[in-house]
Formats: structure tokens, sequence, C-alpha cells
């Protein structure tokens, strides 16, 4: 099972998504078991039908309930609809720090990876930022990844990930409410946040449009 999470893993890495690999198996695992009591075999057979195709197929279903995210977009061609505070885009860089920093071992090469390469864009938009009040336009696909992401790594480290040398362990409660802050900062920026309740695999609408 781990095996085959890490495939649908680099299957969604390759549409720009990233999705712990517990949180995968925990999927995989439920799907295995649906499918080996429809077709009545068991669960070791029934894992014989998750093979690239069926992975690649079901990347492509994972997607589309993050469709508010436009996986694998370029961000920096998407309209810059949302007003950003400056202070809300300081809070929002250290946040994704901590994502490269805390993420890893427990999520896989690109969790990192994307973190920074948010952060990258954050800077990019900071850099064009022509006007005088103090916000910095952002698309909102770019506030949906980099919620969830931090999301995502305050559940981590509330089930225990490993924290850097240099963090005691006291600190993990008050990383976990500062990540949490910081994502619901992001999710109060974007409209209509109250259809995005569901606390499905990403935090995401339950009813894809």
């Amino acid at each position: 099972m781990s095996t085959t999470a890490s495939a649908l893993g680099e299957e969604l890495a390759r549409i720009g998504l990233t999705v712990p690999t517990d949180r995968l198996e925990a999927l995989l695992t439920d799907r295995v078991a649906a499918v080996a009591e429809q077709m009545g075999i068991t669960e070791r057979t029934a894992r014989r039908y998750f093979d690239p195709h069926a992975l690649r197929t079901l990347a492509r279903e994972l997607a589309l309930r993050i469709n508010d995210e436009a996986p694998g977009a370029d961000l920096l061609t998407l309209p810059r609809t949302i007003a950003m505070p400056l202070p809300t885009l300081g809070s929002t860089i250290a946040a994704l720090v901590e994502v490269a920093a805390l993420t890893g071992t427990d999520t896989g090469p690109d969790t990192p990876a994307t973190s920074m390469a948010l952060i990258s864009t954050l800077g990019v938009l900071t850099r064009d930022h022509d006007g005088d009040l103090p916000t910095v336009r952002v698309p909102e696909p770019l506030l949906m990844r980099a919620a969830r992401l931090i999301e995502n790594t305050a559940d981590l480290v509330h089930q225990g990930c490993p924290l850097p040398p240099d963090v005691a362990e006291d600190v993990r409660p008050h990383l976990r409410k500062a990540l949490r802050d910081d994502a619901a900062r992001l999710r109060a920026l974007i409209p209509d946040t109250g259809r995005r309740t569901g606390s499905g695999l990403w935090a995401v609408p339950d009813d894809p449009p």
C-alpha cells in the first residue's frame, strides 16, 4: 500500500499537487476495500486493479475536487483578484517556511518544494506590486494552495511529526495553533468561504462544480 500511495503521489505531483503519504494510504485503503466488497474478492486481489492507468485516473478525479486551486496552472499567469494585506503576506511566508522545514519525511520531497515555490511566487508578486496601498494582488488559487499546505502541516504537528532540532517539544501546541491561525487568515480573504467547510482530504469544496 505504501508503494501504491507513493505512485499516486507521483501522479498528483505531475499536475502540481502534493498530499501527505499517510492520507493517500488511508484513501487507497478505503478504495481497495470498496472494490473488494463490490467484486466479492479479497483486498489483496483488489490491489492488483490499482495499476498505473488506474492511478492516473484517480489522480485526475482527485484533482477535480480541488479545482479551486487551479491544479497544474502557473500561478503567475492567473488573474490577481485578491488584495492580500502585507501583514498576512509576511505571516504566510513565515508559515510556508515552517511547512518546508517540518515536512519531507512524512509527506515526500514534493511538499517542501511546493512550499518554496509558493514563497518564490509571493516574492515575484510583491516585486510586481505597483500600487500605494499596503496590499499585494494575488490569485485566489495561490491562497487555496497555501492554506491547504499550512493546514496539512498543522495536522502533522498535532499527530507528532518530528520537530526541527532547535524546536522544543513543548512548543508543539503553540506551533500548531500558529499554523492554523495563518491558514485561517488566508481563507478569510477568499470569497464564499462558507462553502469550503468540508473536512475532506484537502478541506476543499465537497461538491465540485
